[in-house]
């Protein structure tokens, strides 16, 4: 369920998203990537069980301290499908600079930190990317909370089986 609240804050409970191919700009460089605003979503799998999806970045990506990147490329998911509890609280500016007008525009990425076997991998639920899935505006939500009062880590574990 996603809810879009007048105050100052939009409170977004995730819906399970199947993934579809989008280009995305980003409002401003994705952080830790200076120069990282335009990429494309393209989703990995089956049709019917688009959870995953690569975010491939067309830009030249400048890392701190390091040289040019020409291929970025992040594994994403749709946190809904695992974390069924899963929500965040979003900011009115970024409501507004996003364009967010329902709650049907609204589609929560997480970055993965891909292990061998996927069940050890973690996800990103403390820093989701929001996009807009009606206009392929973006960006990275950085909240002013810890990880403690937010509820959710930079790297949370993938549930276990009968886990949610």
């Amino acid at each position: 369920m996603t809810v879009l609240e007048g105050d100052s804050q939009m409170h977004t409970a995730t819906d399970p998203a199947l993934i579809t191919r989008m280009e995305l700009n980003f409002t401003r460089d994705m952080p830790g990537f200076s120069g990282a605003r335009h990429f494309v979503l393209e989703p990995v799998g089956e049709e019917s069980e688009r959870v995953f999806a690569r975010l491939r970045c067309t830009d030249t990506v400048y890392v701190q301290g390091s040289k040019a990147l020409n291929d970025l490329t992040l594994l994403v998911m749709s946190p809904g499908f695992l974390w069924h509890d899963y929500e965040v609280h979003i900011e009115e500016a970024m409501v507004e600079d996003l364009g967010l007008t329902s709650p049907d525009d609204v589609v929560l990425l997480a970055i993965v930190h891909p292990r061998e076997p996927l069940s050890s991998s973690t996800a990103n639920l403390y820093s989701p990317i929001v996009v807009n899935r009606r206009t392929g505006l973006a960006d990275q939500l950085v909240p002013s909370l810890s990880e403690l009062e937010v509820g959710w880590s930079v790297r949370t574990p993938f549930p276990t089986e009968g886990e949610d």
